[in-house]
């Protein structure tokens, strides 16, 4: 599993929001996202897909 930092997140950003972001997208995550201000991790399950969430959302 590859974990990924996602910043820049305004502070009203939850984890739903995310989890329908990447199902939109259809990249596929493991676990929850972990939430912090302004921040969050996920788990991605290989590097093929990290790289595509990557490329996605910058």
């Amino acid at each position: 599993m590859h974990k990924l930092y996602i910043g820049n997140l305004g502070d009203s950003v939850t984890a739903e929001d995310l989890i329908k972001t990447f199902e939109d997208h259809k990249i596929p995550y493991t676990g929850q996202f972990l939430m912090k201000n302004g921040y969050a991790f996920v788990d991605c399950p290989d590097d093929h897909w990290a790289m595509k969430a990557i490329e996605t959302f910058s």
